[in-house]
Order: C-alpha cells, then sequence, then structure tokens
C-alpha cells in the first residue's frame, strides 16, 4: 500500500476525556510525545461540548465519571450522524465482562483495561486512526460484487489490498461474536447455577455487609487513634525542642563542646520525630476525608524563598549547592498556602536526603495550555535516581525504596504519599522522571484560568 495511506500524526488530535488530573496529564504528555496533538476534558459533558466545537480524530475515555459517564459519551458520538465516524476507544480498570458488552452495545470501537503498557496504548490508538484512514479512503463499490453477470469488474492492487483487509476484518468480527455468544452462554449458564444458592448468597452478603461495617469502624477507630496520640505527641516535642533551643542560646549560661553537640543531636532528633508525627496526622486527615482547605493569593516566588532558605543548612551541611530559578514577574496562584509549602518542603527534603554530592534545584515556570495558564514546580537533584522497577512504589503510603536495616535515608515513607494526595486536593498533578544514575525531576503542576 502506498504512503498516501500513512497516518500523519503531527494533524492528528486526540480528545482525552479523564476526570483524573494525575491520568490526564499523563496521557496528555505520551500522546504529545507520539506527536499528536492531545485536548482534555474531565468528563462526558464537557468532551461532548468540545467534540460539537472541533472533531477530533478519535476519543480515549475513562468510563466512570461525574456528570457523564464514557458509555453514554459515546453513545451519544455514535448516535450523532454528524459525529458516528469518530472512533472511540474506552480506558477503564473495570475487570467484569459485562463491561465490555456495554462498551459493545454502545458503539464503542475498542477497549482497553488498566493498567496497561504505554506501546500497547500508543499501538492500538495508531490501529484505530489507520483503520479510520482506510474506511476514509475505501470507495463504496468495494462492497459491491465483484461480478455482474458476464462483465467482470477488475480493481487494482492497492484496492485488493484493502478488500484483504476488509475480509480479515470481517472474520476477525465474526469469530469475536462467536466468542462473546460462548460467553454469553456461560454466563446464563453460571446465572442458572447461582439462583439455585440464593439464599445462601444472601446470607453470605449479609456477612460481607456486616464485616464492612466493622472495617469501617476499625479504620475509624484507627483514625482517630492516631489523630489522638499525634496531638498528644507534638505536645511535649514542642517543649522539647523550645526549650533546646534556649539552652542552645545559652540563656541559662555558658555550655561546653560536647553539650553543645548534644543538644543539637538532641534538637535535630526531636524536630525529625515531629515531622514524622506531623505526616502521620496529615495521613489520617487525608484518609478519614478531614482534610481541609483555605485558599488565598500565594506568592509564588516568596513561598519557594522561604523554604529554600529554611533547607538551605540542611544543603550545605551535606556539601550540596540549592539552586532557586524564579522568573522575574510575579507568579500569584490561588490555592492552600499550607499545603503547596508542605509539598515543596517534602519534595526539597527528598532532594536533599538522596543526593550525595552535585545540586538540588528548584524551578518555577509559567506557559499557556488552552485557555489556562499552566505553572510547573520542578525540583531536580543529582542523586542516584530511581530504578525503573522501584519507581511504582514512589507513590505508597509508609513505603520506602530501600526498605533493609542498612538503609541511610531517614523517614517513614510518608513524603511523596502526601505531596500526591495535597497535590489532587489543590487541583494539581504531581509527576517524575527519573534516570538511574542521573538524578530525579519531581513535578508540581497547577492550572489557573488566565
Amino acid at each position: 500500500m502506498d504512503s498516501s495511506n500513512q497516518i500523519n500524526a503531527d494533524v492528528v488530535e486526540i480528545l482525552i476525556v479523564e476526570d483524573s488530573p494525575t491520568q490526564a496529564e499523563r496521557l496528555r504528555r505520551l500522546i504529545q510525545a507520539a506527536r499528536y496533538k492531545a485536548r482534555v476534558a474531565s468528563n462526558g459533558q464537557l468532551a461532548l461540548a468540545a467534540i460539537r466545537e472541533r472533531k477530533p480524530h478519535l476519543v480515549l475515555t475513562d468510563i466512570v465519571m461525574p456528570e457523564m459517564n464514557g458509555y453514554d459519551l459515546c453513545r451519544a458520538i455514535k448516535s450523532d450522524p454528524t459525529l458516528r465516524d469518530i472512533p472511540v476507544i474506552l480506558v477503564t480498570s473495570l475487570n467484569d465482562p459485562k463491561d465490555i458488552i456495554r462498551g459493545i452495545e454502545c458503539g464503542a470501537d475498542n477497549f482497553i483495561r488498566k493498567p496497561y503498557a504505554e506501546d500497547y496504548l500508543l499501538n492500538r490508538i495508531g490501529h484505530m486512526l489507520m483503520n479510520q484512514k482506510l474506511r476514509n479512503n475505501t470507495n463504496v463499490e468495494i462492497g459491491i460484487a465483484l461480478y455482474l453477470g458476464d462483465q467482470k469488474h477488475f480493481i487494482n492492487a492497492e484496492r485488493q489490498q484493502i478488500l484483504d483487509l476488509l475480509i480479515s476484518t470481517y472474520e476477525q468480527a465474526v469469530q469475536v461474536n462467536a466468542e462473546l455468544q460462548a460467553r454469553e452462554r456461560q454466563v446464563i449458564e453460571l446465572n442458572m447455577r447461582l439462583a439455585h444458592h440464593a439464599g445462601e448468597l444472601e446470607t453470605i452478603n449479609r456477612e460481607i455487609a456486616l464485616k464492612n461495617l466493622e472495617l469501617a469502624e476499625a479504620s475509624r477507630m484507627k483514625s482517630a487513634f492516631i489523630a489522638n496520640m499525634s496531638h498528644e505527641l507534638r505536645t511535649p516535642l514542642n517543649a522539647i525542642i523550645g526549650f533546646t533551643g534556649a539552652l542552645l542560646m545559652k540563656l541559662p549560661g555558658p555550655l561546653t563542646v560536647e553539650q553543645d553537640k548534644q543538644l543539637n543531636t538532641i534538637r535535630s532528633s526531636a524536630r525529625h520525630l515531629l515531622s514524622l508525627i506531623n505526616d502521620i496526622l496529615d495521613v489520617a486527615k487525608i484518609e478519614a476525608g478531614k482534610l481541609t482547605l483555605t485558599l488565598e493569593t500565594v506568592h509564588y516566588q516568596q513561598l519557594i524563598n522561604e523554604v529554600a532558605d529554611t533547607l538551605r543548612p540542611l544543603a550545605e551541611q551535606k556539601g550540596l549547592e540549592l539552586q532557586v530559578a524564579l522568573p522575574d514577574q510575579p507568579v500569584r496562584v490561588e490555592t492552600d498556602r499550607r499545603a503547596l509549602a508542605q509539598i515543596l518542603i517534602n519534595l526539597l527534603n527528598n532532594a536533599i536526603k538522596f543526593t550525595e554530592r552535585g545540586t538540588v534545584r528548584v524551578n518555577l515556570t509559567e506557559r499557556p495550555e488552552e485557555g489556562h495558564t499552566l505553572t510547573e514546580m520542578s525540583v531536580t537533584d543529582s542523586g542516584a535516581g530511581i530504578r525503573e522497577e522501584d519507581q511504582s512504589k514512589l507513590f505508597q503510603a509508609f513505603s520506602q525504596l530501600d526498605s533493609t536495616s542498612t538503609r541511610h535515608a531517614e523517614g517513614a515513607g510518608l513524603g511523596l504519599y502526601l505531596c500526591q494526595n495535597l497535590a489532587s486536593a489543590i487541583g494539581g498533578a504531581l509527576f517524575f522522571n527519573s534516570d538511574y544514575g542521573s538524578g530525579s525531576t519531581f513535578t508540581l503542576a497547577l492550572r489557573t484560568r488566565k
């Protein structure tokens, strides 16, 4: 087949429909890295409005979303004669076979389950776009009989290839349909068997409901216990830090060199313990749904400088250079100042902790994006980087990449878990890239309307 059937990625636009800012940002970057254009909508209603404003070449949509889910969006597209030619791929973590059947019923062109390999997703997108181009380039007469009486209609080599592809696709569709019918028969047989055990199932369901209530109560009590204990522990720790500071200021009298050294150790340990307790308290609030935010106008450069000045002595103790690169024009965002500061503190603290030599850099940039201003704050280090097999553990609570007793980095493994949850709470997205042996970069993206 000649090059006219190849997809020109630079002019292809894909609409991403995803209510999770983190997942949407990940997909947008992946698709743009493949040289496709990308737009993002957070639910089906916004997506439908965007499609009617400008038709995309393909729609990649989640299923479970507020206001209008992926099934309803697909059904709305396929029922509109002006839109039905747009390929729709459903992407979801649902794993019930009925979900596939529902996707087929609403007219979806493909169905991809999470988690998926990025290469697989891009291959499916490319395949769908190529099929769409073939459909647009194929003449209607290919579907007409090749023989009318004794008169033969010949087709050229290119059309023969297209015909062969259509026949192959039809055979595959027949096979898939047979498999679906077999699966449907299995489901019917299973339902008949389950009907014989309805009483037992009802009893089991009642037990499960009771266990769920017990688990919910246990979780509530755990969160309450953690919150109360964290509060009780912070009070004496603050007193220890305060009195130690007074002694180090030599207010009661002079200190020996050894006394000064030991008091500094006490204060450092107390501050570290207080930081862990604060992290645990914030985790309890997040899991209990009690995290409260106070929106205000935050001067981004000022906040970054304040946090950098606080942590610079820690970097200098390790012989690291802490660099800050900020734009000349003031950058202001409407957000929760404490949450934003805590994200930066945790990211900077991690970068310093896991870097033995070189630099740690904070960078702030702004750029326009589809009627908004995207503000990105990045923390880059020259540390060891993160192995690819360890990257999936980064944002798990109480997870340390080196969990052995010989690890030299302190912490409870809550920093990045908190950063990700706080970023989501303030409407941002946290993502990273890392080359093992060359360092890591963690970036917080906040989007504000112009």
